[in-house]
């Protein structure tokens, strides 16, 4: 695909670092020190505002498939968008700061019917889906879902009495439907094979059937998935707090409280949430916390727009006894750094809003799924060309980077062994590092 990116900031560059391996990019930004940070990369820069048509025009937005806005104002966005748009651009994402322009309050999607933006992104609001889709999977530090549901990947930190820790891959009781995709140990992320021992520490990425997964989590989080009722506490009630709030207060077994410290705000949440308790107070105040007995949570989220304030809110919790904690973390570098602390899930909004526009680019031969570890690992969907004649997985040639997870046929999801054959028609789903993801491509192209 020709794609060109409006911003050379981090949403640019996490796009950038992830798609210019298997597409054509053009980055547009008006600092010229950008250069420095692209270098490393296969991309064309180009310095001058994304709202020059005379701009866009040398970048060649006329044959683009895809312009997507991402620098830190609205307005230019929305106007680079609408101009490329016009300009001939196949398809437009428009990143923004704010719900006013994701919609109208009658629900009608105004960019797209006043300039023609096909997309809009808003980074909080897949943040709070990204978090309301772990809270939702108890032990997990990552969940995604693919296939209607059909297909889940679950992501989880192993603890010293785990069960899968100490033996060989091969010999873990893992429950069928579900397979073992990605390791993640100390700075690296590799694909695992039989002799693969996980270590404490490590984190591992599982992918299956809804069933395998849900006995899965009953394996790995036992207290958790026999729970009838879990307490979450929210500590700030802004754009994701709410969104969040809003997700989870209707949801069967879940005890929600929120913490705000702005009494206005309290009270439109009071209004908006139904079911949940608000609570007005500083979600960083010991005594308050105590006294509210918050360290009974089984979750505690802290979405304050402050990182500082939200890693000693969530360290409290932990002091307290909360049995995990997740946060928003604004700067990037900051990610590792919190889960080094004892952070069990440290997410970044920017990151969570890049994640929701990779799954939805097409790749030609694949589509990109999702991508782990900061781009150490990624899922992609595959489909087998009417040619490639049926071959036992075991006979296939996979690369070691990579592993088929599973396989979607008919409606049916199969997660294969090696006596199962990989046929034309199929969707595979598969976790691919480093250089593996094109091999694997090429494997089924030149196999045909």
């Amino acid at each position: 695909m020709q794609i060109i990116i409006i911003g050379g900031g981090e949403i640019g560059y996490a796009l950038a670092k992830t798609l210019a391996s298997d597409h054509e990019l053009c980055v547009l930004d008006t600092e010229p020190g950008v250069a420095d940070r692209f270098g490393l990369l296969d991309v064309e820069l180009l310095t001058g505002s994304g709202t020059s048509s005379s701009l866009l025009e040398r970048a060649r937005v006329s044959t683009c498939d895809l312009l997507i806005g991402c620098t830190g104002l609205d307005e230019v966005n929305i106007v680079a968008c609408s101009i490329g748009s016009q300009l001939g651009c196949r398809r437009t994402i428009c990143f923004v700061s704010k719900e006013d322009f994701v919609h109208t309050p009658e629900g009608r999607e105004s960019l797209n019917e006043h300039f023609g933006i096909d997309q809009v992104v808003w980074p909080e609001a897949q943040l709070a889906d990204a978090i309301e889709r772990i809270i939702m999977a108890p032990g997990s530090v990552d969940a995604g879902v693919f296939v209607g549901g059909e297909i889940r990947l679950l992501e989880f930190r192993l603890g010293s009495d785990s069960p899968l820790v100490g033996r060989p891959i091969s010999a873990l009781d893992l429950p069928y439907g579900v397979v073992i995709v990605a390791v993640h140990h100390g700075e690296t992320t590799s694909i695992p094979h039989g002799r693969t021992v996980l270590d404490p520490g490590d984190k591992v990425v599982l992918m299956g059937t809804r069933k395998g997964m849900k006995a899965l989590q009953g394996q790995l989080a036992p207290d958790a998935a026999k729970r009838r009722l879990r307490r979450v506490t929210i500590i700030g009630g802004g754009d994701v707090g709410l969104r969040l709030a809003q997700h989870l207060d209707s949801e069967p077994g879940i005890q929600l409280c929120v913490v705000e410290h702005d009494h206005a705000r309290g009270e439109m949440l009071a209004a908006t949430l139904g079911n949940a308790l608000i609570l007005e107070g500083d979600g960083t105040d010991l005594s308050l916390l105590e006294s509210e007995e918050i360290g009974r949570s089984d979750v505690l989220v802290s979405v304050i727009d402050n990182d500082e304030r939200n890693l000693l809110a969530c360290l409290i919790g932990r002091q307290l006894g909360v049995g995990s904690v997740i946060t928003r973390v604004s700067t990037p570098a900051n990610l590792r750094l919190f889960e080094r602390v004892g952070i069990d899930v440290a997410l970044s909004a920017r990151g969570a809003a890049v994640a929701s526009v990779l799954h939805q680019i097409d790749g030609g031969r694949s589509s990109l799924l999702a991508v782990l570890e900061e781009g150490q690992a990624k899922v992609i969907e595959l489909t087998v060309p009417t040619g490639f004649p049926a071959t036992a997985l075991r006979n296939l040639g996979v690369p070691n980077g990579a592993i088929i997870g599973s396989i979607v046929r008919g409606g049916q999801v199969i997660v294969p062994r090696g006596e199962d054959r990989i046929e034309p028609g199929d969707h595979l789903l598969v976790c691919a590092t480093g250089s593996s993801a094109e091999e694997i491509r090429e494997l089924f192209t030149t196999g045909q």
